[in-house]
């Protein structure tokens, strides 16, 4: 895993592409034991002092109390819950001096890069549901691929835009596209943002909803395809077992955009052809039989 300062105009920039504006004219080291977490790794990026820690659900309770984190009952049942699926957990902690000489203010906020290796996305939705309070979120993802609301979608190349993911209330793809060579240009420049690439796609996605019905949270299948597990699915397993109408794997995917009437009179001849084809091998085989 590595943590360091995250880009210092990504999220502005993603925000602007996903929200195009008509332009105007006129106008710390911790002490570990047996009943304690380890410490894996300490940064410190502007304000924030980051630590990453491995342990138990009791080992990470432990040590967040010995270094004087306050943790109410919900907390502590987030973190058992998680430790179930993973036992590397990062706490951060908010110098205010550091913060003073900085001139940070109130609602001010630190991107962080955290790269590590996972088997697919995944995003944790559930913690953000606060008891009695409205949950609001952006959701921005850059992949490889375009990422659809199930499987269909994914078959047919069928854009997902205006879609709510299945299962989530007020969770919807409100923007995507494959990224242009100016938005390249900005999110690659930007710092430690090399890692950007020009074949990517941006996927943003806005979360609206009550908190009791964000019960969830989300992966990305190898396909492109977003999976929601309920809260406490380990991370690894957030897109198995899951499933959703699925067309015939014979039939190809087809690149995203392609008109609703050309993928209506594809997936029409697919299907005459799959028919002809099986009644054809059914012939063969009598006429086989009866010689």
């Amino acid at each position: 895993m590595n943590i360091e300062e995250g880009g210092a105009w990504t999220l502005q920039r993603l925000e602007l592409e996903s929200h195009p504006v008509q332009p105007t004219f006129g106008a710390v080291a911790a002490t570990a034991s047996s009943n304690s977490a380890s410490v894996l790794q300490q940064v410190k990026i502007e304000a924030l002092n980051i630590t990453v820690i491995r342990g138990s659900g009791s080992q990470v309770l432990n040590w967040a109390t010995n270094n004087s984190f306050f943790l109410n009952d919900e907390t502590r049942a987030h973190l058992l819950a998680y430790a179930k699926g993973s036992p590397i957990f990062l706490a951060a902690k908010y110098d205010t001096s550091t913060a003073k000489a900085r001139g940070l203010l109130q609602g001010d906020g630190t991107p962080l890069l955290i790269t590590m290796k996972t088997a697919h996305i995944w995003v944790p939705l559930e913690v953000l549901a606060i008891e009695g309070q409205q949950v609001q979120a952006d959701l921005f993802l850059l992949t490889d691929q375009p990422v659809y609301t199930s499987n269909v979608a994914a078959m047919v190349g069928q854009s997902s835009v205006g879609s709510q993911v299945p299962g989530a209330p007020g969770f919807v793809v409100s923007f995507q596209e494959k990224l242009t060579p100016r938005l390249y240009h900005d999110l690659s420049t930007d710092r430690n943002m090399g890692w950007v690439s020009p074949d990517s796609w941006l996927t943003y996605l806005t979360l609206d909803a009550p908190e009791p019905t964000v019960t969830y949270d989300l992966g990305v299948s190898s396909k492109g395809v977003i999976r929601l597990a309920p809260y406490g699915t380990p991370p690894i397993a957030v897109v198995d077992g899951q499933t959703s109408r699925n067309l015939p794997g014979w039939l190809p995917k087809l690149p995203l955009g392609t008109p609703q009437l050309v993928l209506t009179v594809f997936t029409l001849l697919s299907i005459v052809s799959g028919i002809f084809f099986i009644v054809r091998g059914r012939r063969r085989a009598r006429a086989r039989a009866v010689a």
